[in-house]
């Protein structure tokens, strides 16, 4: 049996990688929206008012050469990330059939609906189990490689269909695992018996893709292309593709941290970069590209406290996305895509977020509210420090007046209403207080804390 690299491991498929668990914040009957949430002013809403409360903004996190070794300690020592480029050419068929086994039973037994509001049925996933050829995965694999080259969804089972928590479940698919950028490489393992969906592994997760999403290549070109200097990286919540330099003819986009090989910076208000596309025949080719310059850095930007902030602003508002649904973003992505603008590969969900870095205080089921507020406000760093609770990840921004705040990308919260409890949409990244949702049964932001991680190394 051939050696498989310990630097490539198949994520968690039984259950959705989506960043949030969001049952745990909604309840079916009783929504109403959140508006303008509590004690959160106006001026709170810019990078600069927390910039200024910072005491080192400017101050250097990790270096570029220290940001290559803690994404090397997150791949190969915590096993949270892939390495594409530097995966080994075979895999073990029972490792791939022992997580796709594992994914159906785990979405079958979550008795789903679908989308017309009947519940899933057995039909459905003796469907599934036939499109997924699990009788014909041998005992190893010949890996296949290539890149994404339209922004797509990641499933979880080969299928478009959407399965839903309860009837009226529709912002969150439980089909939904992920989403890929146009660019990303991925490691290709298995295919569907009509061809239409490959199961692929990415750098923070693994799923089934449409095929017409992937085009193919060779392992050297995959490398090559991984491996291109200079790269642009993305500065904008969205930045926009083009495939002409007077920037008209639109082709996509891509998110906040993710990278693009640089071919040309130029004069005008554009760059080049190269782009993946697939050619008639499903293979790789390279092509010109062009950006606008105000959208994207040419290499990483400092990683700062400043520049952490700066990134996290430029996507306050902006929409929840479950798994990167409808091309948005949820709470680990959001997380995901500030912290790749300065070269930082996090995990994918908020549960392996919540892993990484050094704990700014031990928080155990005792730990009081008063005890972690005493650690957010003498050990955690405004802009670098990740506050975890099951399900939920945040941005730590500082203390006002005794009060400590946190951005994140939030779906809901619970109000106590008399007897009873109303939902609070949010369904955008917010600045919270976080007593939000105390009173509640689930209990506030604050209390539901169970890490609080500084994202470098302990000095």
């Amino acid at each position: 049996m051939a050696k498989f690299s310990r630097c490539l491991i198949l994520l968690v498929l039984a259950v959705s990688l989506a960043g949030c668990v969001h049952d745990t914040t909604r309840q079916a009957g009783l929504r109403a929206w959140a508006g303008e949430l509590p004690f959160v002013t106006r001026q709170m809403k810019t990078a600069g008012f927390w910039i200024a409360r910072h005491p080192h903004p400017d101050k250097i996190i990790l270096t570029p050469k220290e940001i290559t070794s803690y994404n090397s300690y997150i791949t190969c020592d915590l096993g949270l990330t892939n390495d594409i480029a530097n995966a080994a050419p075979r895999y073990s068929g029972d490792l791939l059939s022992g997580a796709l086994k594992e994914a159906l039973s785990s979405v079958e037994d979550k008795g789903l609906y679908d989308i017309h509001t009947r519940p899933a049925g057995k039909a459905f996933f003796v469907r599934m189990q036939k499109k997924m050829r699990l009788e014909e995965i041998g005992p190893e694999i010949n890996v296949r490689y290539g890149f994404i080259s339209r922004y797509c969804d990641q499933r979880i089972l080969p299928s478009d269909e959407g399965l839903f928590a309860s009837p009226d479940d529709i912002d969150f698919d439980e089909l939904q695992n992920s989403s890929l950028e146009i660019g990303a490489p991925v490691l290709i393992l298995h295919e569907s018996n009509d061809g239409a969906w490959l199961y692929v592994v990415a750098a923070a997760s693994s799923g089934w893709v449409k095929s017409g999403n992937v085009a193919f290549c060779d392992k050297a070109v995959l490398a090559d292309y991984v491996n291109r200097r200079p790269i642009a990286v993305m500065t904008a919540s969205k930045a926009d593709i083009y495939l002409d330099p007077s920037l008209r003819d639109h082709y996509g986009y891509v998110h906040m941290g993710f990278v693009l090989p640089l071919a040309e910076e130029g004069a005008s208000d554009a760059v080049k970069v190269m782009v993946p596309f697939r050619a008639d025949d499903g293979r790789f080719t390279a092509r010109a590209c062009y950006m606008k310059k105000d959208e994207v850095n040419i290499g990483y930007l400092p990683y700062t406290p400043r520049t952490i902030l700066e990134q996290a602003f430029k996507m306050l508002n902006a929409p929840y996305g479950w798994g990167g649904m409808r091309g948005e973003q949820d709470c680990s992505m959001f997380i995901q895509e500030i912290f790749g603008t300065v070269g930082l590969k996090l995990p994918r969900n908020s549960s392996a977020q919540g892993k990484v870095g050094y704990p700014a205080g031990e928080i155990d089921k005792n730990t009081t509210d008063e005890d972690k507020y005493d650690i957010l406000s003498k050990r955690a760093i405004s802009g670098i420090t990740l506050l975890y609770m099951k399900g939920h990840i945040m941005l730590y921004l500082g203390s006002v007046d005794g009060r400590p705040y946190a951005i994140n990308a939030l779906w809901a919260y619970r109000e106590k209403q008399g007897d009873e409890e109303l939902t609070r949409v949010v369904n955008r990244v917010a600045v919270a207080e976080l007593s939000l949702g105390k009173g509640s049964a689930k209990g506030s932001l604050l209390n539901r804390i169970s890490s609080i991680r500084i994202i470098g190394n302990p000095r």
